[in-house]
């Protein structure tokens, strides 16, 4: 069930301060509030008394690190990652990745998907690089070290290579003197930047600055490079003049958590703008809207608001369905058996009911949920998903399920009659744009409408 959502590969966090004697416990405390980027995979890496000190494994960021292992790394500086979906290789793919090369040390962290990363992995190989990982990552790493031979500055070296990176992401890159974040030119990616006291802060989201007291200063702009060392912050712009940002759509409906600001956008009130917009595109002829847990709680809110009707509680998730838990295989599912979800009876049996839900790939949790509802007593159920049907797959660092519910370009009538609801509405494209705030600057919903922004 949890694969039924297109979901972001990674998270990131980072920090350069001179009088700084504990950047690894910091980024930990970042990385927790970025976990839902990714929980199979975390690392850290910091500088600290002349060295790198690094350690990276496969798990949640409580499992990889304790007090113990935090305590030893101390440092000044340093970046973090947390990895969705590595596979088998977790703990070989698991960033961020640290080279030595001719220039000294250094550590790079990914968030994104590179569409031409195998071609590049390629050229390389035939130069006579050796990779240890099937990550992205790794491939910038030694781009960006080949390019320093012929660069002074680590900065210029990047920026002479981000013409060859085909996609979205978001890095950053550590030296023995540096902290620097970096941003693709169209912006698909997100990267923030932060200050407290003297000390300079990267992340995914603005939501870790929330809980460790950091005052959000701006975002990374598209096609930025800002650097953060010894001589304060400045930045370089790699970016053409003309270039057209494209900001990920999924980054307001599922990526990010709702308390962050993105765009300038809180993302609970997009979340809920999409349930009013959803309201007023389609109505559902009910007498309570049901919130699917937890991420359509703020479109359910805003689709109840706007209709004028009661949010009723209906489901019950364990909190315990996590990384290991044994999960139901789809034969299980098939049998009734949901370990995730169970219904309160007595708010639903006898009741038309609106339910509201961020988004729907497959529609294989959708089809659990309506029968559940159906066998709790539900009179009617109206199913209103507040994003656009996504027919096409992501190639820029977010994991799409392999057989989209809308891939074969199916009607809203025939998902209704897969999933076993009374009716089905998908919001429009132009629905969601206006909830996120018109998004002047440009908007990526390649995965709605198979526009790409990068070819």
């Amino acid at each position: 069930m949890n694969n039924d959502k297109v979901l972001d590969r990674c998270g990131l966090f980072g920090l350069y301060g001179s009088n700084v004697s504990e950047a690894a416990k910091i980024i930990y405390y970042g990385l927790f509030s970025l976990q839902h980027r990714g929980t199979e995979a975390s690392g850290i890496c910091v500088h600290d008394d002349g060295q790198f000190k690094y350690k990276k494994d496969k798990g949640l960021v409580t499992e990889v690190f304790d007090k113990e292992s935090i305590d030893r790394m101390g440092g000044h500086m340093g970046i973090g990652h947390v990895l969705r979906y590595a596979g088998q290789d977790a703990v070989e793919n698991a960033q961020p990745i640290v080279i030595r090369y001719t220039k000294g040390h250094m550590a790079v962290a990914l968030n994104g998907g590179l569409t031409n990363t195998e071609e590049l992995r390629r050229d390389l190989e035939l130069k006579g690089a050796v990779f240890q990982t099937l990550e992205a990552a790794e491939v910038v790493s030694v781009l960006i070290s080949r390019a320093r031979n012929q660069c002074s500055t680590i900065e210029e070296a990047i920026a002479k290579v981000m013409p060859e990176l085909k996609g979205g992401y978001a890095l950053l890159v550590m030296t023995p003197r540096k902290v620097i974040g970096v941003r693709d030119p169209k912006g698909i990616r997100p990267l923030v930047f932060g200050k407290k006291g003297d000390t300079y802060y990267f992340s995914s989201e603005t939501c870790a600055f929330n809980e460790l007291g950091i005052e959000f200063e701006r975002e990374v702009a598209p096609g930025e490079i800002l650097v953060a060392g010894q001589k304060g912050v400045y930045s370089l712009n790699s970016r053409q003049p003309d270039t057209k940002s494209a900001i990920c759509a999924f980054e307001y409906i599922y990526h990010s958590r709702p308390d962050s600001v993105f765009n300038g956008v809180e993302i609970y009130k997009a979340r809920s703008a999409m349930g009013r917009e959803m309201a007023a595109q389609a109505p559902a002829d009910a007498d309570g809207v049901v919130w699917v847990p937890d991420s359509g709680l703020a479109a359910a809110e805003g689709y109840a608001a706007a209709m004028g009707l009661p949010l009723v509680d209906a489901f019950i998730k364990n909190k315990y369905f996590g990384s290991k838990l044994m999960k139901p295989d789809e034969g299980m599912f098939a049998k009734g058996i949901n370990m995730k979800l169970s219904v309160i009876q007595s708010n639903v049996k006898g009741l038309k009911l609106a339910v509201v839900d961020d988004s729907m790939i497959q529609g294989t949790t959708a089809k659990i949920f309506v029968a559940a509802l159906r066998h709790a007593g539900a009179k009617e159920i109206h199913l209103r998903i507040c994003a656009p049907m996504v027919r096409y797959d992501c190639l820029y660092g977010a994991s799409t399920p392999d057989r989209p519910m809308g891939g074969n370009q199916d009607t809203e009538e025939e998902i209704c009659r897969s999933i076993g609801a009374d009716s089905v509405k998908f919001l429009s494209l132009e629905g969601l744009k206006k909830a996120c705030g018109g998004c002047d600057q440009g908007f990526c919903s390649a995965c709605f409408d198979g526009d790409y922004p990068v070819k």
